[in-house]
């Protein structure tokens, strides 16, 4: 009898020690838990397990401010900190912080209905700082409480140009992204380190064998409407960015997926047809509801009029837009982060140019503005009371796209004697006050994949184009006056013209347009320059339908520069629209040879070699006439509070500011 019953005993404690795990011990002594120097207040004691301190779930998570969802049928604990989201399920050693994964030293377990965590993870997870005191035997967290922020007020920012499109797998120009950035949110975001992060997707996992991303959605997610979002909306979205009448610029974000399959409510899978390096980074662009578009089809997304007044699921709403004046954004009384937005308004005022926008920001109408250079050292010295100022690299550079379509900008020699005649870091001391840095490619030194060697810098030489001018059969006619270069030379032949476009209202490329004309015109070529209104300029541009033309671009958090450089990226579609970004109509088969190896791996040394020797091409082909990257000084009253500063200023058009939902207006009522 004592035998049965010493059996039973072993098999109850090998079924037990199976449930938990691996056997838990109770200290021998009490393990003491502090919280910012208060113990934290448990109904069970915590435990030991492979040397790791765990307690319950509840405790430790609303201890540090978090709301904590159990799961039953999962097994799986989300806990919820206004932009943190932390994932961990019974028995696993995986866990999700912020979307990624990452492996436990000790899974959770149920010990007496409890559900026990890991105590170091949870904590540092939340961002606490966790130590072991030997001599009391207490583990002490310590981390800031989190201190209430008034609700209310506006924030307004200044404004060239109009928006253009609103639907956010559509625009293409920044005026739209500055008002849909708020307004939508897609699957990820960026964070303060610019990595993806959390957004409607809480967490996600990358199947090599199968080549599946799975996402998983944040349950509590609503559009600014009420309607819950689904994983049939992100379907929806992908699909009909792959749908053939899609006319936008964001097909390449999905180009390799296969197949959208859905799983419940909150479960997405992307099934590739090959290894997509960028995929991830390019999962930001914003959702679209399938109960608003479900039944419109594709190809009258552009003209509906959710491109003119969204739903999302971001923090804002569009209230309203006067043209010409101004953009109002509600706060979301919606938005699942709450209570955040603090701010109840964001309004963008719209301003004939920069120097009148400058003048705004000086008498308060304005609260937040990029400094134009010239001004920067006399606000700085006037305003230095009342704001606040920051220099901050720009993500981005300024450039002349080449029409490489173009019977003149085709030939080689005639886009080197152009760089070579413009005096470009003497346009960053007169027109940038010094505040940039020339650049002689695409990837900037803020980008991981810079450093390509060997780049021709073309240093300013009007002797060297005047002679490649020459070899290109482009001379001026003995006895012209005019000193116009024509083709052959001959007084007969078609002048070396080109003309120059650039938007109105902003005054630096006004400046370097000017320059351009003139230091052109000294070897030779009939340069012009005509400012145009902003969504004209974005529609020839986006034809090909100009010489060249002065704007900017904000390459992506990851360095893959398919969309700029690919020539499927130059393919018109039915309304001769280009269907990609190419709108310079680049073509080369080597550089189409490493933009598809360059997403074909995920080893950084592999692709960032291979950007590099793309970047090297393209300073011998010249697509564009690359200027220079700003340093942007940035300058913001200070009633307003909660910036999330990041390394760069500027990111992808649609990615929207970082975390700017935690911004908040101190003395709410103005």
């Amino acid at each position: 009898m004592l035998r049965k019953a010493m059996v039973c005993f072993v098999a109850i404690t090998m079924i037990s020690t199976i449930f938990l795990g691996l056997p838990a011990t109770q200290a021998s002594s009490p393990i003491r838990i502090t919280i910012n120097g208060i113990p934290l207040t448990s109904d069970a004691a915590p435990v030991i397990q492979n040397g790791r301190t765990l307690v319950p779930m509840r405790a430790i998570f609303e201890a540090l401010g978090a709301q904590v969802h159990w799961d039953d049928a999962t097994h799986t604990i989300r806990a919820y900190r206004r932009e943190d989201a932390i994932v961990l399920q019974l028995g696993s050693r995986t866990a999700w912080v912020n979307g990624p994964s990452r492996q436990l030293d000790v899974a959770p377990i149920a010990i007496g209905g409890r559900t026990m965590v890991p105590l170091r993870f949870a904590a540092e997870a939340l961002g606490a700082q966790v130590a072991w005191v030997d001599a009391t035997r207490t583990v002490t967290v310590k981390h800031t409480p989190y201190t209430p922020k008034p609700i209310g007020g506006t924030i307004t920012f200044g404004a060239l140009s109009e928006p253009i499109i609103l639907n956010p797998i559509l625009s293409i120009d920044t005026a739209s992204a500055d008002i849909h950035g708020w307004i939508s949110f897609g699957l990820v975001r960026a964070g303060a380190d610019l990595l993806p992060r959390n957004s409607i997707a809480d967490r996600w996992v990358w199947d090599q064998a199968s080549l599946t991303w799975t996402f998983w959605l944040r349950p509590n997610v609503r559009w600014s409407d009420g309607r819950p979002l689904t994983a049939r909306d992100v379907k929806f979205t992908i699909d009909t960015i792959l749908h053939p009448d899609y006319d936008g610029p964001r097909r390449i974000n999905v180009a390799h997926v296969a197949e959208v399959a859905t799983d419940g409510d909150h479960i997405v899978r992307f099934r590739l047809r090959q290894v997509d390096a960028p995929f991830l980074s390019n999962l930001w662009l914003g959702i679209l509801p399938h109960h608003v578009l479900g039944n419109v089809p594709v190809r009258e997304h552009r003209a509906h009029t959710f491109s003119r007044q969204p739903i999302g699921a971001g923090p804002y709403l569009l209230e309203r837009i006067v043209p010409g004046q101004f953009a109002v954004l509600q706060r979301n009384p919606n938005f699942w982060m709450a209570p955040r937005p603090y701010i109840e308004r964001i309004v963008f005022r719209r301003y004939a140019d920069m120097n009148v926008m400058q003048a705004a920001f000086e008498a308060g109408d304005i609260d937040w503005m990029t400094i134009v250079p010239d001004a920067v050292d006399r606000v700085r010295r006037e305003m230095a009371d009342r704001t606040d100022f920051r220099e901050i690299p720009a993500h981005g550079y300024d450039f002349m796209a080449l029409n490489h379509e173009h019977s003149i900008l085709h030939d080689r020699r005639v886009r080197h004697a152009l760089k070579f005649a413009l005096d470009r870091p003497a346009i960053v001391r007169s027109v940038l006050n010094g505040l940039g840095t020339v650049v002689h490619a695409h990837q900037l030194p803020t980008s991981w994949a810079s450093g390509a060697t060997g780049l021709n810098t073309y240093e300013f030489n009007p002797s060297r184009a005047r002679q490649l001018l020459d070899e290109a059969g482009w001379r001026v006619p003995v006895g012209a006056r005019d000193g116009i270069r024509r083709r052959d030379g001959l007084s007969t032949g078609d002048p070396l013209r080109l003309n120059i476009m650039w938007n109105t209202g902003h005054v630096i490329r006004q400046d370097i347009a000017a320059i351009a004309v003139r230091q052109w015109r000294e070897i030779g070529v009939d340069a012009t320059d005509t400012p145009i209104e902003w969504a004209v300029l974005l529609g020839r541009f986006e034809r090909s339908e100009f010489d060249v033309i002065i704007i900017g671009r904000v390459p992506g958090l990851d360095p893959d520069p398919f969309r700029f450089f690919h020539s499927s990226q130059a393919i018109r579609g039915a309304d001769r629209r280009i269907i990609g970004v190419n709108y310079q109509q680049f073509r080369n088969t080597e550089v189409d040879r490493l933009l598809e190896a360059g997403r074909l791996t995920v080893d950084v040394a592999e692709r960032r070699a291979i950007y590099q020797r793309i970047d090297q091409i393209l300073n011998h082909e010249l697509p564009y006439i690359w200027l220079f990257q700003r340093v942007t000084v940035r300058g913001v009253w200070r009633h307003v509070r909660g910036i999330v500063e990041v390394p760069i200023a500027g990111g992808p058009i649609g990615i929207g500011p970082v975390l700017g939902e935690a911004r908040y207006i101190v003395g709410a009522g103005r």
